[in-house]
């Protein structure tokens, strides 16, 4: 829900999917670059969708304008005992992808062989500054010490030097410049379940480096250069650095065929993927005093700017318009006519910002069919007045259902103020209902903060008996007397129908009655009071695919007459399953019959409740119960 909410708000200006893994657990080693919309394509293929992974509480550098060129330092490494990378396909890639860029002076590649932790420090620390850090080369996650490795040469026998995460890290924390790092390394995204910040790239977000290219599997040669081409390219061209990313996964895709785009991971922590806002090149002229210099200055500007305009509304704007009419004489302190163009100042921005703040189910755990209350409570944690806006609740994820449950309007809700929707439903069957409260659905009320306007809970029912006494609708609509058409019950799984014999009762259907305060169900034939009132009723049993079993029917009626009562259970082929009777002999009196299942249980068939001929039939509740979760 929050996700359709956002996209529909957002529009055409697009919508970044923010992935928190901090308390996922397992769940946190899951490709998320894999999510689909289920109506569309996968998320982080579109610019307009990117996904990232956004670690929480941690401190970010702030970003400073940089001045052009962006410095980027590759450092590439190719230890002996390594298979072999084609790491010159890759720089050859990197320098085809970033030449235009460098012709227009916009990008410098500084390139490093000697891969070792004291060369990288070294150059950290020299004058120049950098911005980005690519590193080409080998990565692992250390099973043994459940940390991220990066496989740097030794400089006695070119084989690995194994560097930490933390190592790395360390260095590149002390540049602060350093606004990207992109790991063309395998399995540099893994972390460590114990400590989500032993893999390399929350190594490097941990420290305050606000964006981290990494990848979580293992990535081709081949595709490893489509995605540092195109990454750069759409770097270069302005793109978000998570935009940039769908692009980059695009070209994959595109030119590979294959999943291999789901490999690299962006961790960005940064308000804005707009990592490198360039700085203004004015440089201030030196002073060299004089008049000219002081009618360049820009407040000298801007006043004979303003005079000039003023002298045009007063020679130009008369003649342009109708003839006004002798000009009025000011009179006391009144100003001139002409004072009236003085702009007046802008109104204030509506600050409207409502929430959701809690979503209650009273009893949180209802028997099937059972009255619940719900309490939706809202706030305006803005400081404005928010005006009519819409409420709705779904029993269901609204991507299962798009259609509410429930709705209404609030009128209006002042800054800093709650209100409570109280309403009521009733849950069918058994069974947990992922619920959902949605407050401005329909975004009448312009917002500040649109991400605060969900609240979804999850309700289980209790393995209670599910009771039905013909007082209440699904949607908890009052039943008064009067025929029904048989489905009214169908959300709770029961169909209802008279067993009509041919002869004059064809067509007697199931009704609704009224005695002594109390409904009760019985036969009838329309327009005919009193005829066809004796027949038996059939409750056709249609349990939802993922329904518990049944474990025992029992109906509860009036025993208007003297006489032998019965209660069948058949299975769906028609086949008797278990039956009861009940010989009453005193009449008017509240009896009840109850057949069980053998074995497991049962899902489906059907109930046939029968009593004495010329009788009257009055059921008063029918009650099912389930095998125990």
């Amino acid at each position: 829900a929050a996700y359709l909410a956002s996209r529909n708000q957002a529009g055409e200006r697009g919508l970044r999917i923010k992935v928190g893994l901090d308390d996922a657990g397992d769940m946190e080693h899951w490709p998320w670059e894999l999510l689909r919309d289920p109506s569309g394509d996968f998320l982080a293929l579109s610019r307009q969708t990117p996904l990232i992974r956004h670690p929480r509480h941690l401190a970010v550098r702030p970003l400073t304008a940089v001045t052009m060129p962006l410095r980027v330092l590759v450092l590439i490494s190719s230890p002996k005992d390594q298979e072999p990378l084609d790491v010159e396909g890759e720089w050859r890639a990197l320098e085809e992808a970033t030449a235009d860029l460098r012709r227009r002076g916009l990008l410098m590649l500084d390139r490093v062989d000697d891969a070792q932790l004291n060369t990288l420090q070294r150059m950290l620390r020299a004058d120049t500054t950098y911005q980005i850090f690519h590193y080409i080369g080998h990565a692992v996650f250390d099973e043994r010490s459940q940390t991220g490795v990066i496989a740097f040469e030794d400089p006695a026998t070119d084989n690995t030097a194994a560097v930490s995460a933390e190592a790395l890290a360390r260095e590149l924390s002390e540049e602060s410049g350093i606004r990207l790092v992109v790991m063309n390394a395998c399995q540099g995204a893994r972390t460590n379940r114990a400590d989500p910040f032993a893999g390399i790239a929350s190594a490097l977000v941990a420290r305050g480096i606000p964006g981290v290219v990494a990848m979580q599997f293992a990535i081709t040669d081949n595709a490893s250069r489509v995605f540092s081409t195109e990454f750069y390219r759409a770097l270069s061209e302005g793109y978000a650095v998570e935009a940039s990313m769908a692009e980059a996964r695009r070209a994959i895709s595109n030119t590979l065929n294959n999943l291999e785009w789901a490999t690299p991971v962006l961790y960005l922590r940064a308000p804005s993927g707009v990592l490198f806002p360039r700085k203004s090149s004015y440089e201030p002229a030196v002073s060299t005093g004089g008049l000219r210099e002081v009618i360049l200055r820009p407040p000298v500007l801007i006043g004979l700017a303003l005079a000039l305009m003023a002298c045009l509304i007063l020679f130009i704007g008369p003649r342009l318009g109708p003839d006004p009419g002798p000009t009025p004489t000011p009179t006391g302190d009144r100003p001139p006519a002409f004072a009236t163009l003085t702009p007046t100042p802008p109104s204030s921005v509506a600050n409207i910002d409502l929430r959701v703040e809690s979503l209650r189910y009273l009893p949180p755990d209802p028997a099937p069919g059972q009255q619940v209350t719900i309490a939706i409570r809202i706030r305006n944690g803005g400081t404005s007045d928010s005006g009519p806006f819409g409420w709705v609740w779904f029993r269901t994820s609204p991507q299962e259902n798009p259609t509410p449950t429930l709705q209404g309007e609030v009128p209006n809700l002042g800054p800093g103020l709650s209100t409570t929707i109280i309403t009521s439903y009733r849950f069918p069957w058994w069974g947990t209902w992922t619920s959902t409260a949605w407050v401005n659905f329909d975004g009448r009320a312009e917002e500040t903060n649109i991400f605060n306007n969900i609240n979804a809970r999850t309700v289980s029912t209790s393995n209670a008996a599910f009771e039905n006494a013909f007082t209440h609708l699904p949607d908890n609509t009052l039943i008064e007397a009067s025929a029904l058409e048989g489905d009214e019950f169908a959300e709770w799984g029961v169909l209802v129908e008279a067993e009509s014999p041919p002869g004059p009762c064809t067509d007697a259907t199931p009704g609704i009655s009224i005695a002594d305060d109390v409904n009760q169900l019985g036969t009838g034939l329309a327009g005919q009071p009193g005829l066809c009132t004796d027949l038996p009723i059939v409750f056709s049993l249609v349990a939802p695919p993922n329904g518990p079993a049944l474990t025992q029917a029992t109906v509860g009626f009036i025993a208007t007459t003297a006489g032998t009562y019965s209660l069948e259970l058949l299975r769906p082929d028609g086949s008797q399953l278990n039956t009861a009777t009940l010989d009453v002999a005193e009449p008017s009196t509240q009896q009840s019959l109850s057949v069980g299942a053998q074995g497991a249980g049962f899902n489906e068939g059907q109930l046939i409740f029968r009593g004495p001929t010329g009788g009257l039939t009055a059921i008063r509740r029918l009650i099912l119960e389930r095998v125990p979760a």
